[in-house]
């Protein structure tokens, strides 16, 4: 399952730190292009806790998809 992780500390991340918890919990990067204040990682749901737990300056979130409308206009047909 696809999560984002972002920093909430005051400071600077401490990126070793953060990758060498991310690579024991075989957690994998998707898109790093907030990287270092956001992340997109994939992980199985079942290490969540712990590894919340292990990034404790770190917020994990679900990642959410919205259905975009259709530009395309509807045309009701009278009866």
């Amino acid at each position: 399952m696809n999560f984002i992780i972002k920093y909430q500390g005051i400071e600077e991340p401490d990126l070793e730190r953060v990758c060498s918890i991310l690579e024991a919990y075989h957690v994998q990067i998707l898109d790093n292009s907030l990287w270092p204040e956001t992340a997109l990682v994939n992980m199985e749901e079942s290490k969540l806790g712990t590894l919340q737990k292990a990034l404790n300056e770190w917020n994990i979130y679900p990642e959410r998809e919205y259905e975009v409308p259709s530009p395309r206009k509807k045309i009701r047909k009278s009866h």
